[in-house]
């Protein structure tokens, strides 16, 4: 009986668009690990954990929150854990991948037809995808663009919306949530 209510529990959070307490839980404790690193390693561990050939050297952290059996489930949060200890926030952003990239096309000096530019083509291919593994490899270095601009995403969101890809009602629930985020009218920005 307690599964089933904690699985109801767990849908009715995708259904609300709020991030699950594992993934905030996740995000939080690598925030805090992060930012009281002193010697450690603990961030340079977790830097390298995007990187096929040196991901390896942050399974001693991930396997805390993650089976590294699930190779595409132990991806999305070295993805997650990656950008963290790269950014080393404060706090988890508020931003989902559609309002950064639309924020990044806005704060461009030199700013164009939203739907024509740069941003607007990372987002499209990132709507483009239709399975998990896909989504990281695309996700990878438009998470690395969003941070070079110094915006924050909400990385328990955007990693739920990662584990949750490959179910077909959330991901296109996500894709569109993105895509409405990019792609809406100037007098709601």
């Amino acid at each position: 009986m307690h599964h089933t209510f904690s699985t109801i529990s767990l849908r009715n959070q995708r259904r609300c668009n709020l991030p699950t307490d594992r993934s905030v839980n996740f995000v939080n404790y690598v925030i805090k690990e992060v930012n009281d690193d002193k010697g450690k390693g603990f961030g340079a561990k977790l830097r390298k954990a995007d990187n096929e050939n040196t991901e390896y050297q942050s399974w001693e952290i991930l396997s805390r929150w993650v089976n590294l059996e699930w190779e595409s489930d132990r991806k999305a949060f070295a993805l997650i854990g990656a950008s963290i200890a790269r950014v080393k926030p404060a706090t988890d952003g508020k931003l989902s991948i559609g309002e950064a990239l639309r924020m990044v096309h806005l704060k461009d000096k030199d700013i164009g037809d939203l739907e024509k530019s740069s941003s607007a083509l990372r987002l499209r291919r990132i709507l483009a995808c239709k399975e998990k593994d896909e989504l990281m490899d695309i996700l990878k270095p438009v998470v690395r663009y969003v941070e070079s601009s110094g915006l924050l995403l909400q990385q328990a969101r955007l990693l739920d919306e990662i584990l949750w890809f490959n179910n077909d009602e959330s991901r296109e629930r996500t894709r569109a949530k993105w895509a409405r985020d990019f792609f809406r009218k100037k007098e709601e920005s």
